[in-house]
């Protein structure tokens, strides 16, 4: 995989190559907020599938890149339309990867399209599978599209999930999980093109086995992912890239204003 801690700049804005319900047979503890899966790996895998048809919710994420012993740090926030697979986040970025600190970015299954905050000029477009993660963390932090084809993996391939215990997303009561997943088989799992971009990030990803951790709400539903990826480090460094991604979705249901760039928008022959 391309180093993703000095690839967000291109074309001059950088381009960053970063059942609602719980499986049925659960049991609910005295003072469990949240129903407990009697099968965690059904009740995660379904917590998956389900999500991605929420219709709409605001996200927040934060990943650390941790390289030769320096972390670099991206944060943002946005909203993702599910039905449309299209989302918008503001993300703040190191000054080391881009000199405008924050960038304007809008996600689909297919393209990033990224350009400075506050900015009006033409937004540079990248098509993700040119992408050697298939943008599962290019663009800076995981869209929930992708978080939630990924469940689609979890307790493959000799992998497990289990249960921690109860917690708390945005004061909204969770059942938390965590687990390792297979990116291969959340690939086979999964539709066109995110199953393209699954596959992509299996390849590039020094370990197909990603370990996780997700908190599901009383209706199974996703409302945080936390993700946990290595690859090799670029030349001349030595060693792993490590990568600790996390979105969150809140206001499950406010409306999403955002729409892909339209053509006349976007910066010709990037």
């Amino acid at each position: 995989m391309r180093t993703r801690s000095r690839t967000i700049a291109r074309a001059g804005c950088a381009t960053l190559a970063a059942g609602l319900a719980l499986a049925a047979g659960g049991c609910a503890s005295p003072g469990n907020a949240v129903t407990v899966a009697a099968d965690p790996v059904a009740a995660v895998r379904q917590a998956g599938s389900a999500s991605a048809h929420l219709g709409t919710a605001a996200i927040a994420t934060d990943v650390t890149m941790t390289a030769d012993g320096k972390s670099e740090q991206f944060s943002g926030t946005g909203g993702y339309d599910f039905t449309k697979q299209v989302g918008s986040i503001t993300l703040t970025v190191p000054p080391e990867v881009s000199s405008h600190g924050t960038l304007d970015e809008i996600v689909t299954p297919t393209t990033l399209y990224m350009r400075p905050d506050g900015s009006t000029g033409k937004w540079v477009a990248v098509d993700s599978a040119k992408l050697a993660d298939g943008d599962l963390i290019s663009a800076g932090y995981t869209s929930p599209a992708l978080a939630f084809a990924m469940l689609e993996g979890a307790g493959a391939a000799g992998g497990s999930v289990s249960y921690v215990g109860q917690d708390k997303v945005y004061n909204v009561p969770v059942a938390h999980y965590t687990g390792t997943l297979n990116l291969a088989a959340a690939a086979a799992a999964a539709s066109a093109p995110l199953n393209t971009a699954l596959a992509a990030a299996s390849r590039s990803f020094t370990k197909q086995a990603v370990p996780f951790d997700v908190y599901l709400d009383g209706q199974g539903r996703v409302l945080r992912f936390v993700a946990h990826f290595e690859f090799p480090a670029p030349s001349p460094q030595k060693g792993e890239v490590t990568i600790v991604s996390s979105t969150d979705l809140y206001d499950i249901g406010k409306p999403v204003a955002v729409t892909a760039p339209a053509t006349p928008d976007v910066l010709a022959g990037n």
